[in-house]
């Protein structure tokens, strides 16, 4: 049996040749299938397998209706049902918590249901998982303007899923058996990404030994996601307009235009109106992009939804890690839904793929989740350079990045204050005169000696010239450390450091 292999469960009563003849035509068809004559065992049978079509008689929908509801909201992806009108010249009752996807006629009709199965089939399940209102509202904008050439505009935070509706507005396009590309405008640098975009000519510049196709012209006919559109260049900006307004593209180097005809769907985690305001973006590119905006709403804001996202990852992860799936107790799922997510879906897919490969038990507490997960990050400062939920590569950068803004700032402070002291009369430890009468207007003259030419020996250690610095200080302040460091120009930090550093 091919392991792609579908299966459909079918439930009827009455009459029992229906289930007979269903099974014969999706068998043919290339389906396996399962036939029961009430909900109650189809219960199980949803619970312990995962069907890709359910079938029912008029007589059985109310009862599934009852049974069914339920466990079909929780399976990880939408099962579509097909009802069938057994009793002649009757209109079908639909049940209020099954909507069924195609309604067939009995005697069954082989045509209809092949009709029927091939809508389906060219119509691919959604991975906008969610039942929230805001899920739904998405999905059916995407289901709204998916068949239409405009061009769309996501926006949302970073990890929310934006690639999830990019990728269904292709998959339900007239474009879905065409090329969807992606190109992520913040990963390339700037020098590279108008050759990625629109291609150049051999010459173009000092590595371009070949010509090449732009991804505009290697997705004609289809879509092309550009990622993080707002990290593009003014110059790339340009050159992105003149596609989308006249339909055509011109390689670096050359100056023949080339057709395409390529549905642009753009996303981005900033504000795209500031950064017009600040003239960081075109405003006609922007307006052009933004014929459609859907905004995908952060992960925190929808957490009724994180049980069937959950459910769905660790499938995925079990598959691809061939281990076997773990299990969040209740505790463990209410800490889930009350946490806030700062990294969104991709933070809880990272977390999932850690437990899966951590776990020992399979079966994850809200004790087993405390070591993973910030208890308030939202209102708790955090201490760290790095944020939780990053990947540890980022992290590994981010904590570099800070040790070396911390030396550099080191540095800079030390040599302000040796400038500073170069520059000044040596500490008042010498006594000062004090004049209590009135200084008589006089002039003094003097003779400007011959400058001396210094000598290796002369010259003294910045190493030294520091210790002396801070213990003179430290002397003139007795001690008092935030004084000497105000005294010094030095962060407080610093120059406990530096004591510790010198044994003073």
């Amino acid at each position: 049996m091919p392991t792609d292999q579908k299966e459909a469960l079918i439930i009827v009563d009455q009459p029992a040749e229906l289930g007979r003849d269903l099974r014969v035509e999706l068998e043919e068809l290339g389906w396996q299938t399962l036939v029961t004559n009430s909900a109650r065992p189809a219960r199980k049978l949803l619970s312990e397998n995962q069907f890709d079509l359910l079938i029912l008689d008029e007589t059985t929908l109310p009862e599934a209706d009852v049974q069914l509801a339920d466990i079909l909201s929780e399976q990880p992806e939408t099962i579509p049902i097909f009802a069938i009108a057994t009793r002649e010249g009757t209109q079908l009752q639909t049940a209020p918590a099954l909507e069924p996807d195609a309604l067939l006629s009995y005697p069954l009709i082989p045509a209809e249901l092949r009709d029927a199965l091939t809508q389906k089939r060219t119509q691919p399940d959604t991975t906008i998982l969610g039942r929230s209102d805001a899920i739904q509202q998405i999905r059916e904008s995407v289901a709204q303007i998916a068949p239409t050439p405009v061009s769309v505009l996501i926006t949302g935070e970073s990890g929310s899923g934006k690639n999830l509706i990019a990728e269904a507005i292709h998959q339900q396009s007239a474009r879905s058996r065409e090329p969807f590309l992606i190109i992520n405008c913040g990963a390339i640098p700037e020098t590279l990404l108008e050759s990625e975009l629109f291609g150049h000519e051999k010459g173009a510049f000092t590595d371009a030994r070949t010509q090449r196709s732009g991804i505009f012209e290697a997705a004609n006919r289809g879509t092309v996601f550009l990622d993080e559109i707002g990290e593009m260049s003014l110059s790339a900006q340009v050159r992105l307009l003149r596609v989308l307004d006249a339909k055509e593209v011109t390689r670096l180097g050359s100056t023949a235009p080339i057709a395409v005809d390529v549905r642009v769907i753009a996303a981005t985690n900033r504000n795209l109106q500031q950064a017009v305001a600040e003239g960081k973006f075109r405003q006609d590119l922007y307006q052009r992009l933004r014929v459609i905006e859907i905004e995908m709403p952060p992960l925190r804001a929808h957490p009724q939804d994180i049980p069937l996202i959950a459910q769905n990852i660790i499938q995925k992860q079990s598959d691809e890690l061939r281990m076997p799936p773990i299990a969040f107790a209740p505790d463990a799922m209410n800490a889930l839904q009350q946490y806030h997510w700062p990294g969104n879906v991709r933070e809880l897919i990272n977390l999932i793929e850690r437990l899966m490969v951590l776990s020992k038990t399979r079966h994850i507490t809200a004790a087993d989740l405390a070591q993973h997960l910030a208890t308030t990050p939202e209102t708790e400062p955090s201490y760290l350079p790095v944020l939780a939920g990053k990947t540890p590569a980022e992290s590994d950068r981010d904590l570099l990045y800070w040790a070396i803004l911390e030396v550099a700032k080191d540095v800079k402070e030390l040599k302000a204050y040796i400038m500073q002291s170069m520059q000044t009369s040596p500490p008042p430890s010498l006594p000062v005169p004090i004049y209590n009468a009135p200084i008589e207007d006089t002039e003094i003259g003097y003779t400007e000696a011959e400058t001396q030419a210094l000598t290796e020996k002369d010259i003294r250690p910045l190493r030294e010239l520091e210790r002396e610095a801070i213990a003179n200080a430290l002397r003139v302040t007795g001690g008092h450390r935030e004084r000497t460091a105000k005294l010094l120009g030095m962060a407080v930090r610093t120059l406990y450091r530096k004591i510790d550093q010198y044994d003073l």
